[in-house]
């Protein structure tokens, strides 16, 4: 199904039909979001000659050569005639933005029929309607109907993101650009009325630029061929969802927001485990779940190590990580003697050396990174999460650069939890660029490395 789908995500041309010389209007925010794509970009109104500097066409009809992808800016009532006249062209993509639809009641799920019979018997598809469409960075495809400005972009990265909801896909893209993590693609499904969660799935599995797949699903269009196809999937790739309508508020609201239809939540628990699929319950632990998975990929056990320079973090972070209450249920590291005896050797002498290690005040930036290296060395630890302050007085940036390399380094799997101040956020823009997993909180941090480990237990199963 890959070549169905690359028009949407490769489009070499592409239209927008209801563009508009009025900044306020949709149909000229998603034009100038197109204008700087690596594509050929063909404005459509009958009343305008020209926008943004782009010769404007009458209609689809008229635009020169073949058409890949089609932005429909147009009111639900007009959307029908428009995806008629792009398949009429042989357009293989159509957007449809517009809401209005089956979320509405029963003559907007009669609109969306008619969508479909407008491309019946044609290799035209369509991505929605009621989305925000596909966010690509690589080639600067933005159909965001958002301006930049309002709401920044992420750079070109690993995870791909698919959405139900526009504004959870934009908030998605607002939290990885915060964070400095990048994204391959964002799809956003809309009211799922041709392309689906399935066929997204299979094509971003053949997609070199994806790590991870992160999914944010109000309803499934099919949950038995989900669990078949992820399950697939998931043997390449992992891949994490946020599935909201989990009570009975929730699947009504569903309803109303994209006509979905959700499945009840123990069998939605029950479908991911068997598809390895691991489940994050907020939009913050979709992210910081699909970053620990595209940057480290997986744990192989559960026994982790904590260092820091605070003692204090360190018995906290102890909690997080062996509390089943209030807390992820894996395990503390047993440090071998080899291990020991090489820590006593570099740490101060009133140094903590048990697991937790905490190397106090006194540490410093060499200290750091001798420290990492002989954990690293230690084959009864599967996991180091690194406590990373730069308030200790011997502490410089260079801390920094030592977190990298040894995260980096394709030994033990490093996970960072960041504090900082005001510097925080720096500090975890730096470390997603050279693709470390670092975190502004012990407990995101502990969340993260608890997905590695289920992650882990999976891809062991599954062999």
């Amino acid at each position: 199904m890959k070549n169905d789908l690359d028009a949407l995500f490769k489009p070499k041309s592409v239209a927008v039909l209801g563009a508009s010389k009025h900044p306020e209007k949709i149909g000229h925010i998603v034009l100038k979001n197109l204008s700087k794509g690596k594509f050929t970009l063909y404005p459509v109104n009958p009343k305008e000659k020209e926008i943004l500097g782009l010769r404007c066409y009458p209609s689809i009809s008229d635009a020169p050569g073949h058409v890949d992808l089609a932005i429909l800016a147009l009111p639900a009532p007009a959307s029908e005639a428009g995806v008629r006249e792009c398949a009429q062209k042989g357009v293989r993509a159509v957007i449809v933005i517009a809401s209005g639809f089956r979320e509405t009641g029963p003559e907007g799920s009669a609109l969306e029929s008619r969508l479909l019979e407008a491309i019946e018997g044609t290799r035209t598809r369509i991505l929605g309607p009621n989305t925000m469409g596909l966010f690509v960075p690589s080639i600067g495809l933005d159909t965001l109907m958002i301006r930049s400005e309002r709401s920044r972009r992420p750079r070109k990265g690993d995870i791909a993101m698919i959405s139900q909801s526009g504004a959870v896909m934009v908030a998605f893209l607002e939290k990885a650009e915060a964070a400095g993590v990048g994204v391959s693609a964002c799809v956003g499904l809309g009211n799922k009325c041709d392309i689906k969660e399935n066929e997204v799935l299979d094509y971003l599995c053949d997609d070199g630029h994806t790590k991870c797949i992160a999914f944010y699903l109000e309803s499934f269009s099919d949950g038995r061929v989900f669990l078949d196809r992820a399950r697939t999937v998931a043997e390449k790739k992992p891949i994490v969802v946020l599935k909201s309508g989990r009570t009975g508020m929730g699947e009504k609201a569903a309803k109303s927001h994209t006509g979905a239809l959700s499945s009840s939540d123990p069998v939605v628990d029950g479908v991911l485990r068997q598809a390895g699929i691991v489940r994050a319950y907020d939009e913050e632990e979709l992210l910081d779940v699909a970053k620990a998975m595209a940057f480290v990929g997986h744990i192989q056990g559960n026994r982790i190590c904590v260092v820091a320079s605070a003692g204090g973090f360190g018995v906290i972070a102890t909690d997080y990580i062996e509390s089943r209450d209030h807390g992820v249920g894996l395990s503390m590291a047993r440090l071998s003697k080899k291990t020991v005896d090489e820590l006593r050797s570099i740490a101060p002498g009133f140094s903590s050396i048990r697991n937790p290690v905490d190397l106090t005040s006194r540490v410093t930036d060499e200290m750091y990174d001798s420290v990492l290296g002989v954990l690293m060395d230690d084959p009864g630890i599967d996991c180091i999460m690194m406590s990373l302050e730069m308030q200790a007085p011997h502490i410089t940036r260079k801390l920094i650069e030592v977190a990298e390399a040894r995260g980096g380094s394709g030994k033990t799997p490093l996970v960072i939890s960041a504090f900082a101040g005001m510097r925080t956020g720096a500090i975890i823009n730096d470390l997603a660029r050279h693709g470390v997993a670092a975190y502004p909180s012990i407990w995101r941090a502990v969340r993260a490395i608890s997905a590695l480990s289920e992650r882990g237990r999976y891809l062991d199963r599954s062999k």
